[in-house]
């Protein structure tokens, strides 16, 4: 390995659950009671072909994996310290030993060479991490204005409610408009209050009173959300925004990253206006007009246009602080948020000092094949669009007038763990071992290499183990001291926080002076307070089925 600038590759799959004393015969005729933490054997004295029993006992082959840390001189499980080195060993992955009368041995333990810990260079653990959509909003918005309820608190149940659980709206009496909340009624009470839109311009410690009923249920404001205005190009004091009669408004959005890429060959970008019509007759001067309907003509050129609508999710949020959703969504999503699609919306006329806001979601799912069609070369996406918006003038210029402002809520974030990428590195570290991932799919269930596919959950995320350690060639023909790099990497759909500790300690107290002990976490989650409908995957077509 010597000859590669990058380490050999081998995986393990911890993927089993955690058992306690299940019995692991031995070849003496005896038996030894073992228990795992996840897929980590914890139990010292088990032999490698143990593994291979608690894979067998498992309910399912994407929960059948399991792994241990071995004495090299007696092939039992140890709890490893500061005197010994030690390799890694994991059950097999495939059902049957043989392949026809000839080929054997396919269910061999998985085992890595030697550790000796003084030559462990890094040990890393990678939480799996959920990707997050990018999210923007145009004009003002619960996030540009601010005032948006969070939560909840110290509900008073008033009476006469009708019971069983339904969407109502909330009334303010400070200023803050368009809020509802899911709420739970037992005997004519509200029980429970969920918030389902956070509406703007509420303040802390507000009391909101719950329609229906009497009148007389409450719940005051907990948390809200705060301003948060502009910055560069277009700067405004206030996100909020006089829309003039016989003006024509245009904005532009862009959107970047691998999914426009690959579907146009450049990022997308979009340019849609709205006329706010003509001024009543006799009007001397501009009137101003209520901006929701120009952010309803925004909103429908994004959605209707082919360029940019299979990446991007708008909500209306009107001058009132009510949201309003594209038309075609689901009635059954629409009723649990108490909604209704900006078709229907229906101008009350303008609300002085009050704007309307567009909630841009940067969302998209491509469509991929099953697991009987996989091939390696299967593309997957990963990279979430990336928005931004703008009001523009005639020429596309957004800086030669006071912009309205556009503010981002959420920076997208990729996931991290998934599925599709350990069923990568798995393939390679079985093709490494000389079994092959085969094309033809009549090879592949001859070879079961079927089983190799189907023993990692491609849509779930997995934790990642990482030791990187050498093994020096004190003796080379060549005359050239030199090392080869070897990365054992361990997978588990949970936390294997026993295999984590006893790693870490026996590599922390061996001497090993110059390894680096990292554990990589993930970046705080944004939560929205606005709900999203289902993304519908773009240009589905029919997969082959596995019958």
């Amino acid at each position: 390995m010597s000859y590669f600038n990058h380490a050999f590759q081998k995986a393990f799959l911890a993927t089993g659950p955690t058992v306690t004393g299940v019995a692991v015969n031995k070849m003496d005729g005896t038996s030894i009671a073992t228990s795992t933490n996840g897929g980590y054997v914890t139990t010292d004295g088990v032999p490698t072909y143990g593994l291979n029993q608690l894979k067998a006992a498992a309910s399912s082959q994407t929960a059948n994996g399991y792994i241990g840390i071995f004495d090299p001189k007696t092939n039992l499980t140890i709890t490893p310290d500061s005197c010994c080195n030690a390799y890694l060993a994991g059950s097999a992955i495939f059902a049957n030993d043989k392949i026809g009368p000839l080929a054997g041995g396919y269910q061999e333990t998985n085992k890595s060479k030697m550790i000796n810990p003084k030559y462990v260079a890094r040990y890393y653990s990678v939480a799996p991490c959920s990707p997050q959509n990018n999210v923007i909003h145009v004009g003002a918005t619960y996030w540009t204005l601010g005032g948006g309820i969070l939560s909840v608190f110290t509900l008073v149940g008033g009476t006469g409610y009708t019971d069983g659980i339904s969407v109502v709206s909330v009334v303010s009496g400070l200023g803050g408009t368009g809020a509802t909340v899911q709420i739970t009624v037992v005997s004519g009470i509200v029980t429970e209050a969920i918030i389902v839109s956070p509406g703007k311009g509420f303040v802390i410690d507000e009391a909101v009173g719950i329609v229906g009923g009497n009148s007389d249920a409450t719940v005051d404001v907990q948390t809200i959300t705060v301003a948060h205005t502009q910055v560069g190009c277009g700067t405004t004091t206030s996100c909020s925004k006089d829309f003039l009669c016989g003006e024509t408004y245009n904005l532009r959005l862009d959107v970047k990253g691998s999914p426009a890429l690959r579907f146009l060959d450049h990022n997308a970008y979009f340019t849609t206006d709205a006329y706010t019509g003509c001024c009543p007759e006799g009007a001397i001067a501009p009137v101003v007009v209520d901006s929701t309907t120009v952010m309803i003509k925004w909103a429908s050129g994004i959605t209707n246009s082919p360029i940019v609508s299979a990446f991007v999710q708008v909500v209306v949020q009107d001058e009132a602080g009510v949201l309003w959703y594209a038309p075609g969504t689901s009635a059954t999503f629409l009723a649990a948020q108490g909604a209704n699609t900006w078709d229907n919306y229906v101008s009350a006329g303008h609300i002085v000092d009050a704007t309307a806001g567009l909630i841009l979601n940067g969302a998209y799912v491509d469509t991929k094949f099953g697991d009987c069609t996989f091939q390696l070369s299967d593309f997957y996406e990963v990279e979430p669009v990336k928005l931004y918006a703008s009001e523009v003038d005639l020429a596309g210029d957004p800086c030669t007038f006071e912009s309205l402002c556009v503010v981002t809520e959420c920076q997208g974030l990729q996931v991290q763990g998934l599925g599709e990428t350990i069923l990568r590195e798995l393939t390679m570290s079985e093709s490494y071992r000389q079994n092959f991932l085969a094309t033809d799919l009549r090879i592949r269930e001859i070879t079961q290499g079927n089983q190799i596919v189907s023993s990692v959950s491609r849509s779930a995320l997995y934790h990642r183990y990482s030791i990187l350690h050498s093994v020096p060639r004190f003796s080379n023909p060549s005359g050239t001291f030199d090392n080869d790099q070897y990365l054992l990497e361990v997978f588990s759909q949970n936390v294997l926080a026993t295999f984590d500790t006893d790693v870490r300690t026996w590599l922390g107290t061996s001497g090993c002076s110059v390894c680096e002990l990292e554990e990589i976490t993930c970046s705080t989650i944004c939560v929205v307070p606005v709900a999203f409908p289902a993304v519908p995957t773009y240009n589905p077509y029919n997969t082959v089925s596995c019958n």
